[in-house]
This record gives C-alpha cells, structure tokens and sequence, in this order.
C-alpha cells in the first residue's frame, strides 16, 4: 500500500546515487524520495523486491553480510522469537548456563543471548538454538526453513539486482565501534564480502541500528563511502551533513 501511494500520489522516486548528486549540485527534484531497506532479511527478496518492481521503483538495501553465508536464522533475534512464541514454561535451567534458571523472563532471554554470543562459531550458536527451541516446544527446522529470521544468500543478490535494487553498505556483523580502526575494518569487511556480486563498489553506508556519531565520519573519508543514513525522522537539506 506505501508503495501504491507513492505512485499514487506521483511522489519522484529516485536513486540513492541520483540524490547524492542533485544534493552536490543542489538542484533536489520536487518530492524527491529515496526507498532505503535495512539489513537484508530474505523477506526482501521473497516480498520487497517484487512490489518495488510492480510499481518500478528504485531502492536501496544496505546489507549486512555476516549472516549471508551461514544456514541459520540471526541468533539473537531467533531467541527472542522462541520466548515470544512459546507458551511452555519449560525449565530452561537444562540449558546450564549461568544465571538462566527457571522458565520464559527477560532475564533468562538476556543471559542466553550474552552467553551464545561469546561463542566463536556459528555452529555452536545453531546447537544453542536447537536445544532452547526443544525446551520451548518450537521447531527450529522449519523456522530456518521458512527463513523468517534469515538474511539473503549471496547467491540472491542477482535477483535484487536484476529488478532494480541497489546493494549498499550495512557493516559486516551489524556493529560500528566506536574506535577507528575497528569500524573502517567493519566497512572493509563488508565491502569485501559483497563487492564480488555487485558491478559496482559500494559508496552508501547505514549506521546498524541508527547509531551515529560525529566521531566515525573520518572512517567514511578514509574507506570512501559518500553518505551515512540514520534512522532519525527528518527532511534532507542542501545544508545536512551527507
């Protein structure tokens, strides 16, 4: 429906490069409108791409990459969705991990989520997965399969591409430190990951999770990307720091 009103309403979609440079030269078009998309969960292909198409509209996706080569829903967001959808108070203390005792509270969620993401690879995250979702009576298999939680494959990026969407910068593991160095590794290892499917190197960037601070615009200069979006609720003017 927000797209059909777009159209509707004969707003002036443009691209995420057309609006760079008509900010540069200062010439915006009347209710110019840029798409943006975060993060690029499979529900992008499956859906988004295909509406935009509909009614040819360009867009932008700024992708994070970690999760694009791993089988598997994002972790922590598949936690939150096991606690959300069951309604068995299983004990959860089988899962012998450090504070977690009992059944379904935030405190548990939190403490699950802390002690997987200490783990060094994905694989043991997958068997925490596995294990919670037994004790909650949720099948695990078939939410993987339905990739609710799932980003895309980089093998999809040509089907986004081939209607029209655009793949931009999002980090690598969905983090922006604060420290210098660290952040431009987290572009460079983004950049790294998805260049090789794009024609393209990617120039956009999207704070993960809207973060932002002055401090990292010295990492955009020096890894050259030429805008940052936030998710701060607000018009762009010729004046706004890109």
């Amino acid at each position: 429906m927000r797209m059909k009103y777009l159209q509707d309403k004969q707003y002036n979609v443009i691209s995420l490069d057309d609006f760079y440079h008509h900010k540069q030269e200062q010439n915006f078009p009347d209710d110019a409108v840029v798409i943006t998309i975060d993060d690029g969960f499979y529900s992008t292909l499956k859906v988004a791409n295909d509406v935009l198409a509909k009614y040819n509209l360009p867009s932008t996706l700024y992708l994070t990459s970690y999760y694009c080569d791993k089988d598997c829903p994002i972790f922590m967001l598949a936690a939150q969705y096991m606690f959300y959808k069951s309604n068995n108070n299983a004990d959860l203390s089988a899962l012998n991990i450090q504070g977690v005792t009992g059944g379904i509270s935030d405190e548990n969620l939190n403490n699950i989520i802390k002690h997987g993401s200490k783990f060094k690879t994905e694989e043991e995250r997958i068997d925490l997965l596995k294990a919670l979702a037994e004790l909650l009576n949720i099948d695990y298999f078939a939410l993987n399969s339905e990739r609710l939680l799932n980003l895309i494959k980089f093998e999809e990026i040509d089907q986004l591409l081939n209607k029209g969407m655009d793949i931009q910068l999002h980090t690598h593991r969905h983090t922006f430190p604060e420290n210098e160095d660290a952040a431009i590794e987290e572009i460079e290892k983004n950049r790294a990951k998805i260049d090789p499917y794009l024609p393209k190197t990617q120039t956009h960037f999207c704070y993960p999770s809207g973060v932002w601070s002055e401090n990292h615009w010295p990492v955009f200069e020096k890894t050259g990307v030429k805008t940052a979006t936030t998710c701060e609720p607000r018009l762009i003017y010729y004046d706004t720091p890109n």
